[in-house]
């Protein structure tokens, strides 16, 4: 009789399999198995049965992409799908350095160089540039400016490999933390050569052929990157004796990063050989050190190997344009792309690529068409890949908590842990993103759980949209926050009566010819904007708020008076939350309104007014931004608009008082402020994405 139990895996069960096994056996027939000797060969048997039984099952595991654990055998797969992850990146600053350069004979030298290497020290750190730099030295001030450097932290090394046909190598590069966009690979014809090809990494075969100067990159064992070069069909077989040079830098990765402090020490030569000392030296920070990242998850590998492969280095579906994107643009933290059938109206014959930054800021005209090139390279058909701006949605939150006195605690620790505790919930939630949704039960539990002395915590939102306008040009301009808006006062929806002469409508409109009908029932505006200037009164300040019955109408401040000065200045739909305004012709908002004597001029491609008389300040870009405030109709789970919707979370404005100081029980219909976000909102930090810098005037 064989053991009656094959797929037992706990040791207690494989134990009692072999003891009925045994228990058939003539031989076993008066035995007791729990206190004879045969007791301990059964254990053992029972141990190994269990050991061999656990290391298949992983074994097993780690072969397939999904259930793998161990770094190098998900590595092992994905390379199966020719996906190689990505290094850990180097921390990037921007900064001016200028040299002060000596008189030789009555006169400066023409140029001076910075030497590749170390030039900088910072945060415990050293920096470094790739190349050589070559600046001009002013004739008259002897001053040599390298404008808008981009320095990297890490230690450059070099590592050569003398190539023997006649043994198996592997190509490995020997260090850890290697940023491979660092890597440098030239050949040489022999150790005393000192010219080299430079060859170029490539992950598509399409365009090679057997004399292309090409290298295959690969992740191998322990975080190491290997090497291979062409086999003379496919790139260049490399020969005996050539030797291999590679240049690459070593990193800390995001421990560098907001480095906001550098001391030189690199090497600055003139064109008449001279050095100089660092004393002559003046480094000036543009930009903070940023950008620096870790290798790649074992999770983010699971999730993009499969999707690169399915891309298979062409765009058909939406999925490969976003996949596509962050392979070819290094500084998309998120990407998100979706088809034009899917808009309203559809645009068919487009791809809509939304990307978020790793800077935190929207792209620049330059850069977008940039990117929306690269992308045509990979599209199928005719299909047009546009690369636009996020959508983005603020939430700004009222926190007010309540606290016991004699818990332990004051008001000014309970605000910190409040602060610490938002922050924290808003990295567990992937909030500011693609595809994400506030729920404020989340948010408000993770308030009362801050500091065990809140005993209430009362939470008030509302949402903010912005409008870009195009200065000088009379346009309608629509936003949607994707979910309905909140009735002031449902129960005057129906209060219209239509006089003496007709019967009213519902909406307050009667429809009597013959007598007077009762004014619409006044609501609390739900809609506010910031202050704008419209081309017909280019001297008065003006806002739009919602009248409660679709409309949208203007008007102006004098004192506690309110003027209006147009009672349909737009529409809104309350159940899609809709807002449009206009038509209008904006010429200013906000804190960027110019005197009435002004003339803009719109850029046709950016979008960008300009000031172009002769007054001071005259002849500044004007970025307008029109804030507008809503308050919805259901704050409980706040949902992205569309899908390139980022939902953002501004930093709150938090109130801490003891029990007994009671605060707002609802949501306060006078909380619309949107002056106060003229500018854009600081939103909560949520690592690594550094909202420092612009893209526009970025060094990166």
């Amino acid at each position: 009789m064989q053991p009656n139990n094959l797929t037992a895996l706990d040791f207690d069960d494989i134990k009692a399999s072999i003891k009925a096994y045994l228990r058939t056996r003539s031989e076993f027939t008066d035995y007791d198995f729990d206190g004879s000797t045969l007791s301990y060969l059964v254990d053992m048997l029972a141990f190994n049965t269990y050991y061999t039984s656990f290391n298949a099952n992983m074994a097993l595991n780690e072969v397939f992409l999904n259930s793998s654990t161990v770094r190098d055998n998900v590595v092992a797969v994905a390379k199966l799908l020719n996906y190689t992850p990505t290094s850990i990146a180097t921390a990037k600053a921007c900064v001016k350095i200028e040299v002060q350069t000596s008189l030789i004979n009555g006169a400066y030298p023409s140029t001076v160089v910075l030497r590749k290497g170390s030039i900088a020290t910072g945060g415990n750190y050293v920096w470094n540039v790739l190349n050589n730099v070559t600046a001009t030295v002013d004739a008259q001030t002897g001053v040599a400016t390298f404008d808008k450097l981009v320095i990297r932290e890490g230690n450059v090394i070099n590592y050569s490999y003398v190539v023997n046909t006649f043994a198996n190598q592997n190509y490995i590069i020997p260090a850890q933390n290697v940023d491979t966009t660092t890597l440098s690979v030239r050949v040489r014809a022999n150790e005393s050569s000192t010219s080299s090809d430079l060859y170029n990494q490539v992950d598509n075969i399409t365009a090679l052929d057997a004399s292309t100067r090409i290298y295959f990159l690969f992740e191998t064992e322990d975080m190491r990157y290997q090497l291979r070069f062409g086999d003379g069909v496919i790139g260049r077989s490399l020969n005996d004796g050539e030797v291999i040079d590679l240049e690459y830098m070593v990193t800390n990765g995001p421990t560098a990063n907001e480095i906001r402090t550098f001391s030189f020490i690199g090497k600055v030569v003139d064109n008449n050989g001279r050095t100089y000392s660092p004393a002559s030296v003046k480094i000036t920070v543009l930009e903070n050190s940023q950008q620096g990242k870790g290798a790649e998850t074992i999770e983010s590998i699971k999730y993009s190997a499969p999707r690169f492969f399915s891309a298979q280095n062409r765009a058909v579906t939406a999925q490969d344009y976003a996949i596509l994107t962050k392979k070819l643009y290094n500084n998309a933290a998120s990407v998100v792309a979706y088809g034009g059938d899917s808009l309203n109206p559809p645009v068919y014959g487009k791809v809509y690529v939304a990307i978020k930054t790793k800077t935190g800021t929207n792209l620049n005209v330059a850069t977008k068409r940039e990117v929306s090139g690269l992308l045509r390279k990979y599209a199928m058909a005719s299909i047009d890949p546009i690369v636009v701006d996020p959508d983005d949605m603020y939430i700004y939150n009222k926190i007010f908590a309540q606290y016991d006195t004699g818990c332990g605690s004051n008001s000014s620790s309970i605000k910190t842990d409040i602060q610490t505790s938002v922050q924290d919930w808003a990295i567990q939630t992937e909030i500011n993103n693609f595809n994400s949704t506030f729920r404020a039960n989340s948010f408000q539990k993770a308030i009362g759980l801050a500091n065990k002395c809140i005993s209430d915590v009362s939470v008030q939102t509302t949402l903010l949209k912005y409008i870009s306008p195009a200065t000088n040009q009379t346009n309608t301009y629509c936003v949607s926050i994707g979910s309905g808006l909140y009735n002031s006062s449902p129960s005057s929806d129906g209060d219209g009566d239509g006089g003496d002469g007709g019967d009213g409508d519902g909406n307050g409109n009667g429809d009597g010819s013959g007598g007077n009908t009762t004014t619409k029932c006044y609501k609390e505006p739900v809609i506010l904007s910031g202050k704008f200037r419209t081309y017909d009164r280019p001297g008065v300040d003006q806002q739009f708020e919602d009248d409660g019955y679709g409309l949208l109408r203007t008007f102006y401040n004098t004192g506690n008076k309110k003027v209006y000065t147009d009672n349909a200045a737009g529409t809104v739909n309350y159940d899609t939350g809709q807002v449009c305004f206009g038509p209008v012709n904006l010429i200013g908002t906000g804190s960027n309104i110019p005197d009435n004597a002004n003339v803009v001029i719109t850029d046709a491609i950016t979008g960008i007014g300009t000031i172009v008389d002769e007054t001071p300040g005259a002849g500044l870009p004007l970025d307008l931004l029109l804030p507008i405030n809503f308050i919805p109709r259901n704050n409980a789970t706040i949902p992205a608009t569309t899908l390139g919707t980022i939902i953002n979370i501004v930093t709150p404005d938090i109130t801490v008082a003891p029990i007994g100081t009671t605060p707002p029980p609802t949501i306060p219909l006078n909380s619309l402020t949107p002056g106060e976000f003229d500018q854009r909102p600081t939103l909560i930090t949520i690592p690594p994405i550094d909202n420092s810098g612009s893209l526009t005037n970025s060094c990166f």
